[in-house]
C-alpha cells in the first residue's frame, strides 16, 4: 500500500483525495497545511487519521511514502526539493513549477535520490484520451492537417486570489495553458517545433490572455487561452479523412469522431467521477515497478511546457 500525504487543504486536494479513495494500492494517510486549524477540518471531512500545521512535521512522518502536492504555483519548487530531501516521493500539481531551470533541477535531483517525480498531468490519462490517440494511430481521420484548442473562464479579478496575484504564482498560462500545450502534444503524437504568442497582460502583473500560434512537426494548431471570457474549452484535430472532436478537454470522459461533413460517426463515453484516479494508478504502477519517472507524464512533458513559460512570460 502506497501512503499518500497531501500538502495543501484545498479544492484540487480534496478532489485528489476522493480520486485515492477510488485507487487500488494507494490511501491518504496524512495531510499539512500552514495552519493546523485548516488541516484539521481537511483531515476530518476526508477521513485521514493525521493532520500537520507544518509540512515538514509532516515530512518527518515515516509512515508517509509519497507527497502529492497540492498547493500554490508558487510554493511547488520549494516543497518538492522538501519532500525530496526528506526521501518522499513527489506528485506535484500543474504547472508543477515556473521555470525549466526550476523543472531540470527537481527531476535531476528526484533521480540522484532515486525517488519518483511526476507533474500531475491528470487530462493526460483519462480513457478518452487514450481512444483519442488510438483513432489517430489508426487513421481514422488519416494525416493531421490542423487543431485547435480554447480554455477559459471569467476569473473574478482579485489580486488576493491565486488566479490574479503573481506572487502566488497566478496566470492564464500556468492554469490553464499547460492543458493545450500537453494535450495537443500528446494526443497527435508530434512536437511543438515553433510558436509565437500573443499576451494580454492584467493591471496586477498575470498574463490573463494567451493566444499561441503552435508548429508542432509542420502542424499548424492554435491554442486560445483565457480568465476573460467563457470558452468552450474543446479541441478540435483536423484530418485528411475527418475531424477529432473532445469536448471539455481537459476533464470529462467524452470525445467524437465526425466524418468530413462534420457528422458524428462514433463516440468514445466513459463519464468518471473521480478523473484523478487514472493517474493516481500510474502513479502506483510506477512505484511499484521501480521507475522515477512516468512516459505518460513524463519530465520532457514539463520541460517542454517551463521552456514556453520562460519565453512568453519573461518579458
Amino acid at each position: 500500500m502506497l501512503n499518500f500525504g497531501i500538502m495543501g487543504a484545498g479544492g484540487i486536494s480534496r478532489a485528489f483525495c476522493g480520486a485515492l479513495r477510488e485507487t487500488d494500492g494507494a490511501q491518504t494517510v496524512a495531510v499539512a497545511a500552514q495552519d493546523l486549524k485548516r488541516a484539521e477540518k481537511f483531515a476530518k471531512e476526508q477521513g485521514i487519521p493525521k493532520a500537520y500545521g507544518s509540512y515538514a512535521q509532516m515530512l518527518a512522518d515515516k509512515s508517509v511514502d509519497i507527497v502529492y502536492i497540492g498547493n500554490t504555483t508558487n510554493l511547488h519548487y520549494e516543497c518538492i526539493k522538501m519532500c525530496l530531501a526528506a526521501g518522499k516521493h513527489v506528485l506535484c500539481e500543474k504547472a508543477m513549477v515556473e521555470t525549466e531551470e526550476r523543472a531540470l533541477e527537481c527531476f535531476d535531483l528526484a533521480a540522484k535520490r532515486g525517488l519518483f517525480l511526476m507533474e500531475a498531468m491528470w487530462s493526460r490519462f483519462l480513457p478518452k484520451s487514450l481512444k483519442v490517440r488510438e483513432w489517430i494511430k489508426k487513421g481514422r481521420i488519416g494525416e493531421i492537417v490542423a487543431m485547435q484548442a480554447t480554455i477559459g473562464n471569467n476569473i473574478e479579478k482579485d489580486p488576493g486570489n491565486r488566479f490574479y496575484s503573481p506572487d502566488l504564482g497566478g496566470g492564464a498560462m500556468y492554469d490553464l495553458g499547460v492543458y493545450p500545450i500537453d494535450l495537443l502534444t500528446w494526443y497527435s503524437g508530434l512536437t511543438i517545433t515553433s510558436y509565437t504568442a500573443k499576451v494580454i497582460w492584467s493591471s496586477t502583473g498575470i498574463d490573463e490572455t494567451v493566444s499561441l500560434n503552435l508548429d508542432l512537426e509542420g502542424v499548424p494548431a492554435n491554442a486560445m487561452i483565457t480568465f476573460n471570457a467563457p470558452m468552450p474549452e474543446d479541441i478540435y484535430i483536423y484530418g485528411e479523412k475527418g475531424v477529432i472532436r473532445v469536448p471539455r478537454a481537459h476533464w470529462g470522459g467524452d470525445a467524437m469522431l465526425l466524418d468530413p461533413s462534420m457528422k458524428e460517426i462514433d463516440r468514445f463515453s466513459q463519464p468518471e467521477k473521480y478523473g484523478m484516479k487514472f493517474e493516481a494508478a500510474e502513479v502506483v504502477r510506477c512505484i511499484e515497478d521501480g521507475k522515477l519517472t512516468s512516459a505518460v507524464a513524463s519530465p520532457e512533458m514539463t520541460v517542454a511546457a517551463c521552456r514556453m513559460y520562460d519565453k512568453i512570460l519573461r518579458v
